[in-house]
């Protein structure tokens, strides 16, 4: 009696070290969230600065990447570039973070959890007849700022 009791507990040991060896660990830290673009962003879109025509800013879409590129005069000035599916150096998260306004129709993109000068509030609206996205910013004495892009 007592030797299969002893048979058993040494069976249901060897069973549970062998399980925990053998079923491989899975962690929260193995998936990471994918952020995606709302449908209504996505694609190419341009701003010509009025001014100074040889000033332009590009604006690239997709379902899960933000890139920004600005020409001055025909040099590449800056680049930000936002993936949806890279994951952060910082979080377990992807770079791109895209949250819905308080306000209709405005989607707030970003750095995930970074604050940077990057970060901007964009609304898709018909300015001039055309379809375009107006990032909605603000002068330093609160007087709005209005920067729209045409799409391509």
């Amino acid at each position: 009696m007592k030797l299969k009791w002893l048979v058993s507990l040494i069976a249901v040991t060897a069973g549970l070290a062998l399980g925990g060896i053998i079923v491989p660990e899975t962690t929260a830290e193995a998936r990471i969230h994918y952020t995606t673009m709302p449908k209504s962003f996505r694609g190419t879109w341009v701003n010509v600065d009025e001014e100074d025509p040889a000033i332009r800013h590009t604006l690239k879409i997709t379902k899960y990447v933000y890139h920004y590129k600005s020409y001055y005069h025909g040099k590449k000035d800056t680049l930000v570039k936002w993936s949806g599916k890279k994951k952060s150096h910082y979080y377990n998260h992807s770079d791109l973070s895209v949250k819905k306004g308080k306000k209709a129709g405005t989607w707030r993109i970003s750095w995930y959890r970074m604050h940077s000068i990057f970060d901007e509030t964009i609304k898709r609206v018909k300015h001039k007849g055309k379809p375009a996205l107006v990032f909605l910013d603000h002068y330093g004495d609160g007087t709005p700022l209005r920067t729209y892009f045409y799409k391509k």
